[in-house]
């Protein structure tokens, strides 16, 4: 059955157009961000991660679907909804499952014809005392016409029934080769995972069945990208009209709060497409190993594991 999780990568193909506000690496290191936030508004909506996405090259998707000695000890992957069936080698599109968070990973010929080197980040949205419906809308710092400006409802059909899972919102994004998207879930999707009435959707419940806590993949703790311009401007601000806080700041590097994990973005000058270089994650239990995927490197220290994909750019990454 066709998986729509990354249905919301085309919206952004659909509708773009160039962003005009000014870009937040121009923002003077003196100036008091808290301050400012005290006179934008407080009732935002509450921000949390979900998944990041990322399309490989033909050998690192192949060591990545073959390599059974790793997936036994990293962590549960599967098929994706409705059964989270197993993968099998007519597998296009993969999932690895974590508590809260999970990591979508593409072929280079998936259904989606999406390219290699393509990636992006989704997030969960929640407004305090109020229950999804279709014209929910995110609550932000202050109001904005370009950020989050864009909205597509997405369903999925369960049971032989057309389902609502969430409502996501993004901002154009024209040209960007890493896409980020917000989303309100609707608890009642849950309810056909199990015979419970659900009133609130959370992560746990949905990855619940997939997720194996006996395995060291636990969940994301620090996406690093590196960003052109106008992505890094386009993140920075989606951040911060979330009311999300500014970490730390160092010359053309921003580390921003984004929901329970942290967001690293490094402008570049010298680069065409933006991309994700390093997924920093948590394991559940201590270890030290190391494993080459393609031109994908995971190196496991203590209960940290990194994942270097700055190969993966460099060999192989595609204009949209």
């Amino acid at each position: 059955m066709k998986n729509y999780s990354l249905f919301i990568i085309c919206f952004a193909l659909i509708f773009g157009c160039k962003n005009s506000t000014k870009d937040i690496s121009d923002f003077p290191d003196h100036i008091d961000y808290d301050k400012i936030d005290n006179f934008m508004g407080n009732d935002v909506s509450k921000l949390s991660f979900n998944h990041l996405y990322v399309v490989l090259d033909s050998l690192s998707y192949s060591n990545f679907m073959k390599n059974n000695t790793w997936h036994e000890t990293y962590a549960s992957v599967d098929n994706g909804l409705p059964n989270f069936s197993a993968i099998d080698s007519n597998t296009t599109t993969c999932y690895l499952r974590g508590h809260k968070h999970y990591i979508e990973i593409l072929g280079p010929n998936n259904r989606y014809n999406e390219p290699v080197g393509k990636s992006g980040i989704g997030f969960a949205l929640n407004n305090h005392n109020e229950h999804f419906h279709l014209g929910i809308k995110p609550k932000l710092k202050k109001d904005s016409i370009s950020f989050l400006s864009l909205a597509n409802t997405v369903k999925m059909n369960l049971n032989n029934k057309e389902e609502t899972w969430f409502k996501a919102f993004y901002t154009p994004s024209e040209g960007t080769a890493i896409h980020t998207w917000y989303g309100f879930y609707n608890p009642s999707f849950l309810d056909h995972f199990n015979s419970t009435s659900h009133k609130s959707y959370s992560r746990e419940l949905f990855l619940k069945q997939a997720y194996n806590d006996q395995k060291l993949f636990n969940g994301i703790q620090t996406i690093t990208m590196l960003c052109t311009a106008d992505d890094f401007e386009r993140i920075g601000q989606e951040m911060r009209y979330l009311g999300q806080k500014l970490r730390d700041r160092d010359a053309d590097t921003l580390v921003i709060a984004g929901g329970d994990i942290n967001i690293k973005i490094v402008h570049s000058d010298s680069i065409e497409y933006s991309h994700i270089t390093h997924i920093e994650c948590r394991l559940n239990d201590a270890n030290n190993s190391g494993t080459q995927l393609g031109h994908i490197h995971i190196k496991n220290d203590g209960k940290i594991s990194v994942w270097n994909l700055s190969d993966l750019y460099h060999s192989n990454i595609t204009k949209n």
